[in-house]
């Protein structure tokens, strides 16, 4: 370990079927997610019938299968390779997501996507069990039923340790300034963690490319930019005075520009946004920080335009676009960020907003 600490706070994991067939309740052991193999020989989940993610037309996902392309180094899947691999790249904590995890919430059947959920996140908590100050869980939630969803949640951080809920900028149509999602926002409040959006678990526009490359490409930046705009214009900061939120996975390259273009629209479009404020001023007081992916050009930009409290460093470990062993490295030897920019995007943002 150097003496920088450093946080991953977008990390992931990958669920092996020994996952369902462990942690599941017993009674839906016979419909459990399955890893298949589709008709061109690749790795898909299957749920409810459900190729997850298709391999295939428009919404083709990973040609390579989901388990090649989201786990490139078996630490995804075993705790204690995970620590090693975490020396090796130099990084103290890591806050982990799921892979196929993000989609449970997808489950149509509201027990069963009870069941899913609960079942991950307590295998995700024996994963984190290894050493559990260094590994920190995000649960899942079955967010097609918001009861079921606020009390795993509630689990999820007061049983279980996990430190953030993770939702989506588009859950089944509803964005993020949906009043339906206001319990979730209201018991993170309470709770006193903040809220994540993750890309890419809203299939937001993969449907309008056959093309993984270019449909990756702009899934995670255009999913990511609506959930901005539902939750800073669309007044959940302001119905929930001490929500913090972050968005993971798109970068931060964009976020002057698009900070810049939604106070644009505030200010000539008056009265049309439910908020009192300008968009961007609910980032100026520290509640929403972005990720930003570590060989990013625009970092220091964004550093001198926001500040560097704003971002957080994330390796994607042990996904495709993730540079193991290199992340840390390509941030920390930058000679255009000053040691606190450093400092900040490393740990010191991650440890604030985390409460770590």
């Amino acid at each position: 370990m150097s003496d920088q600490r450093v946080i991953d706070a977008d990390g992931h994991v990958f669920e092996p079927e020994s996952v369902w067939e462990e942690y599941l309740d017993p009674k839906y052991r016979e419909q459990r997610p399955r890893i298949v193999l589709d008709n061109r020989g690749t790795t898909r989940y299957m749920l409810e019938g459900r190729l997850i993610p298709p391999g295939e037309g428009r919404g083709a996902w990973a040609p390579e299968g989901i388990r090649e392309a989201t786990t490139h180094r078996d630490g995804g899947f075993d705790p204690k390779l995970r620590l090693v691999d975490m020396d090796t790249e130099g990084i103290d904590v890591a806050v982990l997501y799921g892979s196929f995890g993000l989609a449970l919430w997808q489950a149509q059947d509201p027990p069963f996507a009870m069941a899913l959920c609960r079942a991950y996140n307590d295998w995700l908590a024996d994963y984190c069990s290894t050493d559990p100050a260094r590994l920190k869980g995000i649960p899942a939630l079955p967010l097609l039923t918001m009861g079921e969803a606020v009390r795993e949640a509630e689990r999820a951080v007061g049983d279980l340790g996990m430190l953030a809920l993770n939702l989506l900028s588009n859950t089944a149509g509803r964005g993020a300034d949906d009043p339906y999602l206001d319990p979730i926002y209201n018991v993170a409040q309470e709770l006193d963690v903040p809220i994540t959006f993750h890309a890419g678990g809203g299939r937001f526009v993969e449907d309008r490319f056959d093309n993984y490359a270019m449909s990756h490409t702009c899934a995670f930046p255009f999913d990511i930019m609506y959930g901005i705009t539902c939750v800073l214009c669309g007044g959940v900061l302001e119905r929930f005075p001490r929500l913090r939120v972050a968005f993971l996975e798109a970068g931060c390259g964009f976020f002057p520009y698009y900070l810049q273009r939604l106070d644009e629209h505030f200010e000539k479009r008056v009265g049309e946004m439910p908020i009192p404020r300008r968009p961007s001023e609910y980032v100026e007081q520290g509640r929403v920080l972005v990720s930003c992916e570590p060989d990013e050009h625009a970092i220091a930009y964004v550093c001198e335009t926001l500040g560097s409290e704003k971002i957080l460093y994330a390796s994607d470990y042990p996904h495709w676009d993730a540079d193991f062993p290199h992340s840390v490295t390509a941030i920390s030897d930058r000679e255009d960020l000053s040691a606190d920019a450093k400092r900040n995007i490393l740990g010191d943002n991650a440890a604030r907003f985390l409460k770590i």
